[in-house]
């Protein structure tokens, strides 16, 4: 998912990042975000999926590279025949993005109704902070 990409899709059923990315593409980036120190192979993330799952080395790379054509990773250098990866954006960088862009599409195409969803929101937040004092 390109963050600036208008065929992104959000899925409402999914929980966290699973409403932006497939379920192996999550469990990429996670595991990216994790042990890039500041890269991370194919290889790597292999042998940290295989612990958990039968999983083929070549779904593995595809996948990196799909995520990497969407602009989530970036191939930075190599090492031999490996590349080696960095993840586009920090963790919270890309959910704060990825929401502004939901919420950017949602304004745009819902503007009515989102500024009344924000203002009971907001109204909802003021309570919320009076019962803390």
């Amino acid at each position: 998912m390109r963050l600036n990409d208008e065929n992104a899709s959000f899925r409402f059923n999914q929980k966290g990042l699973r409403k932006f990315l497939g379920d192996l593409e999550c469990e990429i980036m996670e595991l990216v975000w994790k042990l890039a120190n500041p890269t991370v192979t194919v290889r790597d993330v292999f042998d940290a999926l295989r612990q958990d799952r039968d999983i083929a080395y070549t779904t593995v790379m595809t996948t990196m590279v799909r995520l990497s054509e969407k602009g989530l990773l970036r191939i930075v250098d190599k090492i031999g025949l490996a590349n080696c990866y960095m993840p586009e954006y920090e963790r919270e960088e890309f959910l704060s993005t990825a929401v502004k862009l939901v919420l950017d599409i949602f304004t745009s195409q819902f503007p009515r109704e989102s500024s009344d969803f924000m203002e009971q929101y907001q109204a909802k937040l003021a309570k919320k902070a009076q019962r803390k004092k």
